[in-house]
């Protein structure tokens, strides 16, 4: 068959997610001439700087130490979580040296209880699904604009359409993998690595795989943060965390830290680890496939900051999958890692934003 021939058939077999494709360009093309009004407001870190350049740390300290004393039960928590933020550092320190002492002796770090299955789908599923996602993505974006302005709604609501907007796309996202897993390819749950049989074990093999590697995420953002400080570098506030900070009505943030601490990332573990690494794996290998599937997990969180820190997330949860077989660590993991960050983001918001 010539190649004309190849890229005719290509064409022809792949049509709809071509079509979809073409319609994402055009999409970003809009969006890109259409860019949305700037609104003058200054996030609530940026509040924070301000305040300590007017030379009002004192004032700020003594509103900490006030409330603090009003609140022995917040003052009771922040203690508590300092202790055992500490504790669990030092525990991952010993772990992490006892792991490389493991490595260094030719040993194993980890006890092998199985790997990832073998999948019927490949790269080029992974692009279709990649496409059929972001085409969702922009047909509901597009939906919601054309519903605002046909009901002439003034009072449009940016935070609460961008969550809503997130948590539908999250069960999106689930939907496309499960139904190209099933309707595709005639597989189930056990095809992304979702067994519940050692539940218990997977979770406990999840939690001391990430009480281990804590040190050295926590090492990698201390330097990326000291590098950005000293290059000035303006770092930016996540879109989930400005909305926790600056909003204050309980259902939408009660949403938004659900949709951050659980859909989230079973969406994400679903299509990275379960659905793309073990395809990227059959084809360029396993060490190969846990750094491009992490990069790609990283780069797709669009933040500067938390790019390496996340990128050591990624490959973390990768080796867990590749150790194990099962998702199950994965999923424990990124819904620690995710609640313990919206812990403190609002501990945070209680203590130091300035109400």
């Amino acid at each position: 068959m010539s190649s004309g021939n190849r890229i005719f058939g290509f064409i022809k077999a792949e049509r709809l997610y071509l079509l979809m494709l073409i319609f994402i360009m055009a999409a970003n093309l809009f969006v890109m001439a259409h860019p949305p009004e700037k609104k003058d407001k200054v996030s609530s870190r940026k509040k924070i700087a301000k305040l300590m350049s007017r030379q009002e740390i004192m004032a700020q300290e003594r509103r900490i130490r006030e409330l603090l004393e009003k609140n022995r039960f917040l003052g009771s928590v922040i203690t508590t979580s300092a202790f055992l933020s500490a504790l669990i550092l030092l525990l991952g320190l010993i772990l992490c040296v006892r792991g490389l002492a493991l490595k260094l002796s030719g040993r194993n770090v980890m006890v092998a209880y199985g790997a990832p299955p073998d999948v019927g789908w490949g790269l080029i599923d992974i692009c279709r699904i990649a496409t059929v996602f972001f085409f969702f993505g922009y047909v509901l974006a597009f939906a919601g604009s054309i519903v605002s302005h046909v009901l002439a709604i003034k009072s449009h609501d940016d935070r609460l359409a961008t969550v809503l907007h997130a948590t539908i796309m999250d069960i999106i996202g689930i939907s496309i993998v499960l139904y190209f897993v099933s309707k595709k390819f005639n597989g189930g749950l056990a095809s992304l690595g979702i067994s519940f049989r050692n539940t218990l074990r997977d979770i406990r093999i999840g939690v001391i795989g990430y009480v281990t590697t804590l040190p050295i995420l926590a090492l990698i953002l201390v330097i990326v943060i000291t590098i950005l400080q000293i290059t000035r570098y303006d770092q930016p506030t996540s879109t989930a965390l400005e909305i926790l900070y600056e909003d204050s009505r309980p259902k939408l943030l009660l949403v938004l830290t659900v949709l951050v601490t659980f859909l989230g990332p079973i969406a994400e573990e679903m299509f990275f680890r379960g659905f793309a690494y073990p395809a990227v794996r059959k084809r360029l290998g396993i060490k190969n496939a846990m750094i491009l599937v992490s990069v790609v997990f990283a780069m797709l969180h669009m933040n500067v900051v938390a790019f390496f820190p996340i990128l050591g997330l990624g490959i973390l949860l990768a080796y867990l999958y590749e150790k194990t077989g099962s998702l199950i660590p994965s999923i424990a993991v990124h819904v620690i890692h995710n609640s313990a960050v919206i812990f403190l983001a609002y501990l945070y918001k209680i203590i130091a934003l300035p109400k």
